[in-house]
């Protein structure tokens, strides 16, 4: 069986979804399995040169003018997912339908139509679609966000019966618990289709790492991932007003909102106490992450929390908001959760958080440990791919 991933984003330093992608494909490989990955142009020189994958294993796909022209005009630009998949589509019919299994990887939304090739069996997901800001936060959404969390039923009804995609899928990965199978359900999904899955692993550099112990005083925190409003990394900065002065925080990650942070940082009189790092490599956030007592995580709109699963991992405490991803990644017992029931309640929930884990080790060990214990049994990614693999059986 030939298995054909396809994702718009591979690699290690293009986000969450990149990661995913790269990481599963790698081990399909170390498997030993027949498998091609479908990806854009731009992840070329990283995933030859940088990653070192075989070249006759990976098929890129360049931009069309169509494609330009559809990201340009910005009303269109969501359609250049469309173009890209129509792309992989034409390209799959070479392969024999009887012995092919394509898998469209990435991106997560239920809603991304992915125009299957006719005749060929596929498997999606994990999807993790059907969530939205905080009902305090709409402000923070943009018009397009607004609408779609208006249209969002309607419009997987309509997909089910205009497209039906979804409904014809040999299987479908849900990452996203309830929330996602509701609209895969609205999009006509069979429940008997649908594979409740974890939605990443972890990179085995974080897995072989000792856990971090935390003894003593240490008001030292850390941030790391993307740099866009939807993350709420703001929210962390004006949390350390309300926290004692010794508290710090590091973050690390690129992106459109990183001038607009270091411009807050520095208007709150928060410079000596925030510190941008840049982009930073899984080997060495290892070590750097060692550093601290807590990653903070106020992120607003996440699926998942990909980062948040990595300090699971090795054991560092995660302050998040009770709302999307990460309420399903952890429990009471492995994370410090605070309700965004308004904006300042969660800069002073992040604020008590940090102060009562940086004050209190015991507190912050105890954490540390369970968070630990469920990311090795859940997490790893051996236990996570072979959950995905689960979907193939008997689809040809």
């Amino acid at each position: 069986m030939r298995i054909v991933l396809v994702s718009a984003n591979a690699g290690t330093s293009m986000g969450g979804e990149a990661i995913k992608a790269y990481q599963y494909f790698k081990y399909l490989l170390d498997k030993g399995l027949d498998v091609l990955l479908f990806t854009h142009e731009r992840c070329r020189m990283e995933l030859l040169e940088t990653c070192k994958l075989p070249r006759d294993r990976i098929h890129f796909v360049a931009d069309s003018l169509l494609q330009n022209l559809l990201w340009r005009s910005r009303v269109f630009a969501r359609h250049v997912d469309t173009v890209f998949h129509l792309e992989v589509a034409r390209a799959c019919r070479g392969f024999d339908p009887a012995q092919t299994l394509i898998h469209y990887l990435c991106p997560i939304s239920p809603t991304v139509r992915r125009h299957p090739p006719k005749g060929y069996k596929y498997v999606v997901g994990p999807l993790s679609g059907n969530l939205f800001f905080p009902p305090a936060f709409k402000d923070r959404a943009g018009k397009g966000e607004v609408v779609e969390e208006f249209v969002y039923r309607p419009a997987m009804n309509m997909s089910g019966v205009l497209s039906g995609d979804l409904r014809r899928a040999a299987r479908v990965l849900n990452s996203g618990y309830q929330r996602t199978r509701d609209a895969l359900d609205w999009a006509g999904c069979k429940p008997d289709r649908i594979l409740d899955v974890v939605d990443s692993g972890i990179d085995d550099a974080l897995q072989a790492a000792p856990r971090i112990e935390h003894e003593g005083v240490n008001r030292n925190f850390i941030y790391w991932g993307r740099l866009i409003d939807l993350k709420g990394v703001d929210l962390a900065i004006r949390a350390l007003l309300l926290c004692e002065e010794s508290t710090t925080l590091t973050v690390y990650g690129t992106g459109p909102a990183l001038d607009g942070l270091k411009h807050l940082a520095q208007s709150l009189g928060l410079e000596r106490r925030v510190r941008f790092g840049g982009w930073i490599s899984h080997e060495e956030l290892v070590t750097e992450m060692r550093r601290y007592r807590g990653f903070v995580f106020p992120t607003l709109c996440e699926s998942n929390g990909i980062s948040m699963q990595e300090a699971m991992m090795q054991g560092l405490p995660t302050v998040a908001l009770r709302w999307g991803g990460p309420m399903g990644i952890a429990n009471e017992n492995e994370a410090v959760f605070v309700d965004p029931s308004s904006e300042q309640s969660v800069i002073d929930g992040l604020a008590g958080a940090m102060m009562r884990l940086g004050s209190e080790p015991k507190y912050a060990e105890s954490i540390s440990i369970a968070a630990r214990r469920r990311a090795q049994e859940q997490f790893g990614w051996d236990t996570v791919a072979r959950s995905w693999m689960a979907a193939y059986e008997g689809v040809l």
